[in-house]
């Protein structure tokens, strides 16, 4: 029992001492990172970036759209083209009209 005590202390005390130890670095490590970012070529790169992705997505928007357009004229038109120059067969009117349905079996291979 006194083992299982000390070692649930020397657990609990390696706890608090661990995580003081790792807030204090991790609020240095933030620090550090304001710092790196607020330096003025850090700003000037975020900025020439964010011109630069604004200006990448406005193309980008605009060739999506232009090429949905293009893809919907033919779609359309396609369709109308089909519609008026395929032939409509009419359905069988009695069942043995109807083609065989597939097998997997392929005529003269012997195997499935």
């Amino acid at each position: 029992m006194k083992r299982a005590l000390t070692f649930a202390t020397g657990l609990a005390v390696g706890y608090v001492a661990g995580t003081r130890a790792g807030h204090e670095k991790y609020e240095l490590i933030k620090e550090k990172a304001h710092e790196v970012s607020e330096q003025p070529a850090v700003v000037d790169l975020r900025e020439n970036l964010k011109g630069t992705v604004e200006t990448a997505s406005k193309a980008v928007t605009a060739k999506v759209a232009d090429a949905t357009s293009e893809l919907t004229k033919k779609l359309h038109g396609s369709a109308h083209e089909e519609a008026a120059s395929t032939p409509v067969k009419p359905a069988p009117a009695a069942p043995g009209e109807y083609p065989a349905a597939p097998t997997g079996i392929v005529p003269g291979s012997g195997t499935v």
